[in-house]
């Protein structure tokens, strides 16, 4: 069901090739996936390891704010089954799923207060 989870970092547009830098040397990682968001006015790239992915998410502060109380994205096979787990197990459906530049996403708050971005990227399919 899970595929990889990202720890999220946050910097300033002109941060992006120096984090990347970093987490890809830290990890001994690999770039595996990047791309605008230009509705949001972000750019993500993530790096992976296979300890540790993290994902990070650039642009002016007042673009990622309402993307920082998300502290967890986990890509999932699909969303629809874990939707229906998460529900079960009580947690709090933040936003409904909706399309992304890579594929579609939603968010919950678990029981324990964690605010997660569950996303797949595969192709797009009816919400």
């Amino acid at each position: 069901m899970i595929l990889e989870t990202y720890t999220r970092v946050f910097v300033e547009a002109d941060g992006l090739e120096r984090a990347l830098a970093f987490y890809k040397t830290l990890l001994s990682g690999d770039e595996t996936m990047r791309f605008a968001y230009p509705e949001a006015g972000l750019e993500l790239a993530a790096i992976t390891s296979p300890r540790l992915s993290v994902l990070v998410i650039a642009g002016p502060p007042e673009k990622r704010r309402p993307f920082e109380a998300t502290r967890l994205t986990i890509k999932v096979e699909a969303l629809e089954p874990v939707v229906a787990l998460l529900e079960a197990a009580g947690a709090e459906r933040l936003e409904p799923i909706q399309p992304t530049p890579v594929g579609r996403k939603t968010r919950f708050r678990h029981p324990d207060g964690l605010v997660v971005e569950y996303v797949d990227h595969a192709a797009a399919r009816p919400a």
